[in-house]
């Protein structure tokens, strides 16, 4: 069914790489797209060989608001310069929506302006990652639509936290120059974002987050969830991106094969990157408590070698691995003829989608291991279900939205015991998963119920998982909801009542706070 009425709606997003974020942003576009509205991308940093094919094949419009502001300052300050990259961003939206004269008398002039081709604004902005452009946004006459994937406000507490504890502590000159550091930069995502129209977040769980970071404003978010496309994740599907996986050379053909070869006996599977706040050692911890002869464990996940954590995070669960005395060995993409016949645990860093997406649907995989605690969504869970795996996770955060526990409730040990001992079909049928503790105890018994299912009852959790992503958590029902929160933003009032004193005042807390950044 068609919108009640069609929007012209820009997606302002910072980079355009292969994230969470950027998965959510594209999927929306395509399905807002497809549902009849005018849609577009702006961003600040776009690289076609490191992007989603939506964004690369001319499905969607694209557009590089081109910026010689840097990442970073001596790879310190990423999110003050992230800040001012998006204000050049907005600048060059401004250019573009009044400069068409300019464009035509004075194209030279023009290019230096603004890397945009001249456009007429959109009736509604979505703007993602960072407010700090809302107030401009608004003062060029568009309607904002804010997604929220987690407070940055919080995504920094929790960060310091972890910090902290991994140091033994934080000492009280690093926490006042962290707070001094954190003030501006708290205050600016606080009034920044007061100013959207509509706001939108990716779990109950973030909306509670956001709410508790930001009480002085006084706004509940929607929620609208990220999904997966099931047609994804069908059989044929994955079978011809394996096939033009191994005439690319993303991987080299024997590691292609290894990791096939790797789906044919039975495995537990983790899909996380390697940093430390994802608690892959939790998997490790599990599946030495439930070995068996013959199965292993995968663990799968993005690496980049410029960062600090995840090389540091490898290599503590290699050693990890050796302390538990499990055999294992690292694959690389570009390795050839790699050993893994011995191996009990198998890392697999930076490996394709294609690939991954093979393991989730192998037959042989028994189950996905989904370690974070706390984490915002998760789409990883929703992956797993989409091809009928069972997933075990933390009762916490995204996936008590996502997984649906067959023990019922989340309890931990002793009702993943209970269900095993009753082996009720009743409960599987509905059930996806478990939610436990994040204890190895309890997600080793867990693990051993899974591992223990009989085939009717496997087929009758897989039907469960792949029917509730089907209803719940497709692309088709992102691009509804979506949809109708775009309509919100655009018939939205809130703005009728604001003065030009008021965003006045805006653009004063703009300059001050980023007047502080630099």
């Amino acid at each position: 069914m068609p919108p009640r009425s069609l929007a012209r709606v820009a997606f302002i997003h910072p980079d355009l790489g292969i994230g969470g974020a950027e998965r959510l942003v594209v999927d929306a576009a395509v399905q807002l797209q497809a549902l009849g509205h005018d849609v577009r991308i702006i961003t600040s940093h776009f690289d076609p060989n490191r992007a989603f094919e939506a964004t690369t094949s001319g499905t969607l419009r694209v557009q590089l608001a081109k910026t010689y502001i840097p990442r970073s300052v001596l790879h310190m300050l990423h999110l003050p310069m992230a800040i001012l990259q998006q204000l050049s961003l907005v600048g060059q939206v401004f250019v573009a929506a009044h400069g068409r004269l300019l464009h035509d008398v004075a194209p030279g002039v023009y290019a230096v302006l603004s890397s945009l081709p001249p456009s007429e604004l959109p009736d509604v902005f979505v703007v993602d990652q960072l407010p700090t452009a809302i107030p401009l946004l608004r003062i060029l006459g568009a309607r904002v639509l804010y997604y929220c994937h987690f407070p940055d406000k919080e995504i920094s507490n929790s960060l310091a936290e972890q910090r902290a504890r991994e140091g033994g502590g934080s000492s009280w000159l690093k926490s006042q120059l962290r707070a001094a550091y954190r003030m501006p930069l708290d205050l600016l995502e606080e009034v920044t974002t007061a100013f959207s129209d509509i706001v939108v977040a990716n779990s109950n769980f973030t909306a509670a987050r956001f709410v508790r970071a930001f009480p002085r404003l006084r706004m509940q978010p929607s929620v609208v969830y990220p999904a997966v496309d099931p047609e994804a994740y069908e059989p044929a599907h994955i079978e011809q991106e394996v096939a033009a996986l191994e005439h690319s050379a993303a991987c080299e053909p024997s590691v292609v094969a290894c990791v096939l070869r790797l789906a044919e006996q039975p495995f537990l599977l983790s899909i996380n990157r390697f940093e430390a706040k994802k608690n892959v050692a939790l998997a490790l911890d599990t599946y030495a408590r439930v070995q068996r002869p013959g199965l292993r464990l995968v663990l799968v996940g993005g690496y980049d070698t410029r960062v600090r954590d995840n090389i540091d995070t490898l290599d503590a669960l290699r050693s990890q691995a050796a302390g538990l005395g499990l055999k294992h060995v690292v694959v690389w993409p570009t390795d050839r003829a790699p050993d893994v016949a011995d191996a009990q645990v198998v890392f697999l860093p930076s490996f394709p989608g294609a690939l991954l997406h093979a393991l989730l649907a192998s037959p042989e995989a028994r189950a996905l291991l989904y370690t974070p605690t706390d984490e915002h969504f998760g789409i990883v869970p929703l992956e797993a279900m989409a091809v009928g795996l069972p997933v075990i996770a933390t009762n916490t955060g995204g996936p008590l939205e996502t997984v649906v526990d067959c023990a019922g409730g989340g309890g931990g040990p002793a009702a993943a015991a209970a269900a095993a001992d009753a082996a009720d079909a009743a409960d599987a049928a509905a059930g996806t998963g478990y939610l436990c503790p994040a204890s190895a105890q309890a997600w080793a018994e867990a693990a051993q119920h899974v591992l223990d299912w009989d085939a009717g009852t496997r087929a009758r959790v897989s039907d469960a998982a792949r029917r509730r992503v089907r209803d719940h958590f497709s692309v088709e029902a992102l691009g509804r909801a979506m949809s109708e929160q775009v309509e919100a933003a655009r018939v939205c009032t809130t703005g009728s009542a604001t003065t030009l004193l008021r965003y006045i005042i805006a653009l004063v807390i703009l300059f001050i706070a980023t007047s502080m950044l630099i």
